[in-house]
């Protein structure tokens, strides 16, 4: 089914905790006009952040069954195909893809089956680099790749660096990617047009980092490393339980911990209470209140390395009120 404008697709890329849902979410704000498909990827076995993107014309589908650029790369297409059937059609797609995701694969997608790649065209590869903790994984092969491969580059979390780091960060990027436009920002505050309808995905680009992009014979390998946990619970948590375990983690877990978010039960609040981590920064608001007819319950996301399995269990228990 071929058309006369592709849709645009914003791949939206960055490692664990860089800010994505939160320039999702302005996105979104800034575009109340268009009517845009939303694809929301998570490394682990659930998803909260489509619980945390504001809901306005857009179509949220989670996949969370593993990694976009892996397993679920099948799950994409097949979603693609489904909008492709759709009677009223999107006018937008916005890839939030999970920190770990190489985005390779994903562009790969777009390029490689005739019939996608008549119906959509990629506008933008965003990826989001958290300026104050991206030193910390430079090493690893996906912060390296989702900046290798970006058109834009939107360094968040300025506001938490001294002006020589930025500019020796700004150096170092420019190394890493002198193609991609780089933006210097907090919470993602950047002019939207910026951003999507600029047509700067650069396919010359993207074969010079990688000759074999238009190959069936990508592969990627996550670090064994890093592993994702999920606790969840029906029973209400205690306050003063969950603040003590909370600056346990932060305190002596901080440095092993890239991502942990959540949503939390608490006995003494009626609000839901939503909670988002990386590293030793830290933040807790509470959000709406819970209805009489939703069912109270906690769960809590922990993306790291080395983690213990048995002693984030051991926490989360300890929490119970």
């Amino acid at each position: 089914m071929s058309q006369e404008s592709p849709i645009p697709v914003t791949i939206l890329t960055g490692f664990l905790g860089a800010g994505k849902t939160t320039l999702l979410n302005k996105l979104l704000h800034d575009i109340p006009n268009e009517k845009a498909a939303v694809i929301i990827n998570e490394f682990g076995d659930t998803s909260i952040d489509s619980q945390l993107v504001i809901r306005t014309k857009e179509e949220i589908v989670e996949i969370n069954s593993g990694c976009i650029c892996c397993n679920v790369r099948g799950d994409l297409i097949s979603l693609l195909t489904d909008l492709m059937k759709q009677e009223e059609k999107v006018d937008r797609i916005i890839i939030e893809t999970t920190g770990m995701a190489n985005p390779a694969p994903v562009i790969q997608t777009f390029l490689m089956d005739e019939q996608i790649a008549d119906t959509f065209e990629i506008d933008s590869v965003i990826t989001m680099v958290d300026a104050k903790h991206i030193k910390l994984h430079l090493q690893e092969e996906e912060p390296e790749q989702q900046i290798a491969f970006a058109d834009i580059l939107l360094v968040n979390k300025t506001d938490l660096i001294t002006e020589d780091e930025r500019k020796q960060l700004e150096a170092q990027l420019t190394h890493m990617n002198p193609n991609a436009k780089q933006f210097y920002t907090t919470y993602g505050n950047v002019d939207t047009k910026e951003l999507i309808g600029k047509k700067s995905f650069d396919l010359d680009y993207a074969l010079n980092i990688d000759p074999e992009l238009l190959t069936e014979t990508h592969h990627h390998h996550h670090n064994h490393h890093v592993t994702s946990f999920v606790f969840q619970d029906d029973r209400p948590l205690d306050l003063d339980k969950v603040n003590k375990w909370f600056a346990y983690l932060v305190r002596i877990k901080g440095e092993s911990l890239y991502r942990y978010k959540g949503l939390l039960s608490i006995k003494q609040i009626e609000q839901k209470v939503v909670f988002q981590g990386v590293h030793m920064l830290f933040a807790g608001t509470e959000g709406d209140v819970w209805t009489k007819d939703e069912k109270r319950k906690s769960e809590v996301v922990i993306i790291g390395k080395h983690l213990d399995h048995q002693e984030l269990e051991k926490g989360f228990q300890y929490c119970l009120a």
